[in-house]
C-alpha cells in the first residue's frame, strides 16, 4: 500500500475533511476556526498534518488568506464528495430508525421530465410510500459526476452508450423519442397547408444550451438543408422554460415526439411535419452496478420500464403538422 493510502484509510479523519472545505469556501485563517471552533493555530498544524500524510502542498499563504494549489483542490473536491455521503448515510439512517423509509436520488435530463420520470415516480411511489424520491433535473455534464460520486443513485435521459463506464456503470434503453419541431397552436407555420425547411429560415427559436445533443443536431440538419444557424435564439434548459416562452411568441422550440404529442392533444403545439431523425440515441437509465441490487433502485428501474411500455411516442392519432386535436374537433362539429 502507498503511504498516501496508509494515510487516507487509517488516519484521514471527518475533521480533516470539514477543515478542507471550510478552507476552500471561507476567505480567512480566521474565519475557519471561528467556524470549527479551534485556534488559529490549530488550523496550522492539521493542515501540516494534511500535507505530511497526503505528501504533497495543499495549501499557499497570502498574508492572512490561504489558497488550494492543485493537489489542495482535488482534495477538497473529493472531501465535498466524502461529506455529502455521510450526510446521506445519517439521513438514511435516520430515516430507517423513525420508520419513515430510505431515500432515492434520481436525476434526469429535460427529455425524460415530461412523461417518464414523473409517472415513474408515481408508480414507484404506489409501491413504496416510505421511500423519499429526490428528483433533480440538470445536465449530463451536472449529473454524470454526480452519479459517479454517489450523489444520485440514477440517471434518466438520452444518454450516449460511450459515455457509459461499463466496469462502474449500467444502462438501460427504454424507449426512443426523437426531438421534433414544435411552435404554439396558433403559430404562422401552423397555418400553412405544407410547410417546407426554407420557411424555417430566418424564425426565432427557443432550444436548449448548445451543448445538448438536440441543439446541435438541429444546427446539423439545417446545414444539411442549406440554411445557416438561427440567429435569434433563447437558451433554455427547463421544460417550463421552454413552454412559456413557445406559448407567448412566434418562437420555434425542439421537444421530445412523445411530449410534442402530448402538448398537440390538449391543443398548446403545433408540429412541424419535418423529421430531424433518431439519431441521437433511445431514452435510457444509467445507475452505479454497486447498487443496483438495493431494493429501492431495483423497483424504480422497474417503474421506469413499465412506464416506458406505456409510453407510444409514434401513436398515429396525430399527425405530424397537424393541427391540434382539439381545433380539429370544433372542425368536424361545423360539418356535422
Amino acid at each position: 500500500m502507498r503511504p498516501v493510502d496508509q494515510y487516507l484509510f487509517r488516519q484521514l479523519k471527518l475533521r480533516h475533511l470539514h477543515l478542507l472545505v471550510a478552507l476552500a469556501d471561507l476567505p480567512t485563517v480566521g474565519k475557519v476556526a471561528e467556524m470549527l471552533h479551534v485556534t488559529q493555530p490549530a488550523i496550522s498544524r492539521m493542515i501540516a498534518d494534511l500535507e505530511r500524510g497526503i505528501g504533497l502542498a495543499l495549501f499557499e499563504r497570502n498574508g492572512r488568506r490561504i489558497r488550494p494549489t492543485p493537489a489542495g483542490a482535488s482534495l477538497i473536491r473529493h472531501a465535498r464528495d466524502m461529506l455529502a455521503q455521510a450526510q446521506r448515510a445519517g439521513d438514511e439512517l435516520e430515516a430507517i430508525a423513525s420508520g419513515i423509509g430510505g431515500r432515492l436520488e434520481v436525476g434526469f435530463l429535460a427529455v425524460a421530465a415530461a412523461a417518464l420520470v414523473p409517472q415513474a415516480t408515481a408508480r414507484f411511489k404506489a409501491k413504496a410510500r416510505a421511500t423519499t424520491v429526490a428528483l433533480h433535473e440538470g445536465t449530463l455534464d451536472q449529473l454524470m459526476p454526480a452519479l459517479q460520486s454517489g450523489r444520485l443513485d440514477l440517471v434518466v435521459g438520452r444518454i450516449a452508450k460511450d459515455m457509459v463506464d461499463e466496469a462502474t456503470l449500467a444502462f438501460d434503453p427504454l424507449f426512443d423519442d426523437p426531438p421534433v419541431i414544435v411552435a404554439a397552436a396558433g403559430h404562422a407555420l401552423a397555418r400553412k397547408r405544407a410547410v417546407t425547411w426554407h420557411d424555417l429560415d430566418g424564425l426565432a427559436w427557443v432550444l436548449p444550451p448548445v451543448s445538448a445533443p438536440m441543439h446541435r443536431r438541429l444546427l446539423a440538419v439545417l446545414a444539411d438543408h442549406g440554411l445557416g444557424s438561427p440567429v435569434d435564439v433563447v437558451e433554455s434548459n427547463t421544460n417550463l422554460g421552454d413552454l412559456s416562452l413557445l406559448r407567448g411568441g412566434e418562437r420555434l422550440g425542439l421537444e421530445p415526439r412523445s411530449r410534442a404529442l402530448e402538448l398537440v392533444r390538449e391543443g398548446v403545439l403545433w408540429m412541424a411535419p419535418l423529421s430531424l431523425g433518431s439519431v441521437l440515441g433511445p431514452v435510457g437509465v444509467i445507475w452505479r452496478k454497486e447498487v443496483e441490487s438495493a431494493p429501492a433502485v431495483a423497483l424504480f428501474l422497474d417503474c421506469l420500464r413499465e412506464t416506458a411500455r406505456s409510453i407510444e411516442p409514434d401513436n398515429p392519432s396525430v399527425a405530424e403538422g397537424a393541427k391540434p386535436v382539439r381545433n380539429a374537433t370544433k372542425k368536424k362539429a361545423k360539418t356535422t
